[in-house]
Parts: structure tokens; C-alpha cells; sequence
């Protein structure tokens, strides 16, 4: 699955994020929603604007699992933006996403861009000229 048209980064990370919790089943993948709302007053839609508080409630949730989490979230989120997740000595969940966000902001720019270029080569009946 790629980013679709029309999608926000904070839709595409949002799903990405429950794809991933979706690895440990629907029931704990609830928990941890459920976990983060009560206990640190984060609802599911904010995450995307509190990633630092998504991160330490899933340390407390999860332990030492969260990491793995964290990783796959990542991965998928690269694969998402039609990149690969590398991991480098001294980065954080945030430093990611923050570099997650331009490569998508990057990506839009090209699709609008491509879109664009298609879109001044069609007659008005919408074919191709050339």
C-alpha cells in the first residue's frame, strides 16, 4: 500500500501506527489505545501531534516490546513513502518522523507535480495530445 492521493501525513502515519499494534491482536492493540487514553490523556487522532507521549505510553505499556514496535511503525511507514527504514546510532522515533514527514512532504510535491504534468497534456475531453 502506497500513499494515496488526497491523504494527510498524519492519516498515513495513523494507519501505519495501527497496522502495527495490529501485529500483537485486536484486543491488546485496543489495550494500548485504551492504556494511552486513560493514563495519559492521549487519544488515537493526537498521536501524530504527541508522538514523544505515544512513545513513553508505549514504553510503560509495553516494556521492552515497545521497541520492536517502534521499529515496525517505521518500517512500515518508509515503505509507505516507497523508501527503506535504516536505522542510525544516536536517532530517535521523533528524528525518523520528523525525516518520515519531509520524504512524504517531497513526495506530494512530485505527485502534484506529476499530476499536474498530465494534466496539461489532456485535451479538454480529457485525452492525451501529443
Amino acid at each position: 500500500m502506497s500513499v494515496q492521493r488526497g491523504q494527510s501525513f498524519n492519516q498515513v502515519l495513523l494507519e501505519v501506527i495501527d497496522d502495527s499494534l495490529g501485529v500483537l491482536g485486536e484486543e491488546p492493540r485496543k489495550a494500548v489505545y485504551q492504556y494511552l487514553m486513560t493514563l495519559h490523556s492521549l487519544e488515537r487522532e493526537n498521536i501524530p501531534e504527541r508522538t514523544d507521549e505515544f512513545v513513553s505510553g508505549l514504553k510503560k505499556a509495553l516494556g521492552a516490546a515497545s521497541s520492536v514496535i517502534e521499529r515496525l511503525i517505521l518500517k512500515k511507514l518508509y515503505q509507505r513513502l516507497g523508501s527503506v527504514f535504516h536505522e542510525s546510532q544516536g536517532l530517535e522515533f521523533g528524528d525518523y518522523l520528523s525525516d518520515a514527514r519531509r520524504r512524504f512532504e517531497v513526495l506530494k510535491q512530485h505527485q502534484t507535480g506529476y499530476n499536474d504534468t498530465l494534466d496539461s497534456g489532456r485535451s479538454k475531453k480529457g485525452q492525451l495530445s501529443g
